[in-house]
């Protein structure tokens, strides 16, 4: 392709998403500048701080466990999730939510299981777990350790918001209705929605709350320099169950 043609490509495909400019500007005026970034002002300062922390205190053979190569991955997921926020693409967020939870749950289920073997066995013994133990099965056993919180504690704090990321994960009639009464139009087009905005990025805090917890209490060297961080103020706001192994393990 010459690169006249390719130019003229690239200006068709600008124009074909012309719309999602309009949306993101939309974000950014109506909720302002604070919360329109938040995932990736937020999480991925969260993200990369965690990463450090744990480089600083952990050889790279104690880094590399199933737990922290998901943890690695979950960066790109968060500009992901951005993106999708800005384009008012919440349904694919939500479903993007809900392969990140099962994922880092999955991770914590395999390593407390066999704490000893190397990555790539771990990876292997995944393929048979994926198998016999996946969706809420496998999120409740980990909440359950990771929080040491009981069956019945885990079933009323998370199930709701594991029943809401699946929602959106599997084709769902109650879903569009519930999308449907919050704005129509979202069903057939991106559009920017104040509601489910808002909506989005609180069960992002939630879903990454539990990620976090998950990876303290697998790393716990790095406690004290997280009791150190200048900003665990914004944590305590929206991190309740990071904030409850900290105390745990502190």
């Amino acid at each position: 392709m010459g690169a006249e043609k390719a130019r003229d490509l690239e200006t068709i495909l600008d124009n074909l998403y012309e719309q999602w400019r309009e949306i993101r500007k939309e974000t950014i005026e109506r909720l302002g500048g604070k919360e329109a970034l938040k995932i990736i002002d937020f999480h991925a300062n969260n993200w990369i701080d965690i990463v450090k922390w744990i480089s600083s205190e952990y050889k790279r053979e104690e880094q590399m466990n199933i737990i922290g190569f998901q943890f690695f991955r979950l960066f790109k997921e968060v500009y992901r999730l951005q993106f999708l926020f800005h384009t008012g693409n919440y349904p694919t967020a939500y479903r993007n939510l809900r392969y990140i939870l099962e994922m880092i749950c999955q991770a914590y289920y395999v390593d407390s299981k066999y704490p000893t073997l190397s990555l790539d066995e771990q990876m292997e013994k995944t393929k048979d777990v994926e198998e016999r133990v996946f969706g809420w099965s496998i999120v409740s056993s980990t909440l359950e350790k990771v929080l040491n919180k009981t069956v019945e504690e885990v079933r009323a704090g998370f199930k709701p918001l594991w029943d809401n990321l699946n929602r959106y994960a599997h084709p769902s009639v109650r879903q569009m209705d519930l999308v449907a009464q919050k704005d129509f139009a979202a069903l057939v087009t991106d559009s920017f929605n104040e509601t489910l905005a808002r909506e989005l990025l609180g069960v992002t805090d939630k879903v990454f709350d539990i990620a976090y917890a998950v990876v303290l209490r697998r790393f716990p060297k790095v406690i004290t320099l997280v009791q150190q961080y200048e900003f665990i103020h914004e944590w305590k706001e929206c991190l309740p169950n990071t904030i409850g192994v900290i105390r745990q393990l502190g």
